[in-house]
């Protein structure tokens, strides 16, 4: 048939394509995502402000203390617990959220606003 492209140079285009949607889907996520990182009992930011569909994204690498991230009142979740991990939450619900860890609640707090 003419006109149509051999089935390696369609299978080609297509996975270029693919390619950059994938970029621009992770951009697009990457522009609506919050990051903070968590050392030994201290979140690196007391507060974030995001819209509401935007996430929020915890990580602590190598801590000597074992931490998580917990929200129990509102959106709630919880974390794994360990000295090595990564976390993201999705906020579906506007409001202030006060963010803990349940190792070391008195030390590390912080609040995300969801406007």
């Amino acid at each position: 048939m003419k006109g149509l492209l051999p089935v390696p140079k369609f299978l080609a285009v297509l996975a270029a394509v693919a390619a950059v949607a994938a970029i621009f889907a992770s951009l697009a996520f990457a522009r609506h995502t919050k990051t903070v990182h968590a050392g030994d009992n201290f979140f690196t930011k007391g507060s974030v402000t995001i819209k509401r569909g935007s996430a929020v994204h915890w990580s602590w690498s190598g801590t000597e203390n074992q931490h998580n991230v917990t929200s129990k009142k509102g959106d709630r979740f919880h974390s794994k617990t360990g000295t090595s991990v990564s976390f993201t939450h999705v906020f579906r619900k506007r409001g202030t959220f006060t963010i803990i860890c349940t190792k070391h609640p008195a030390q590390m707090r912080m609040k995300v606003k969801v406007v």
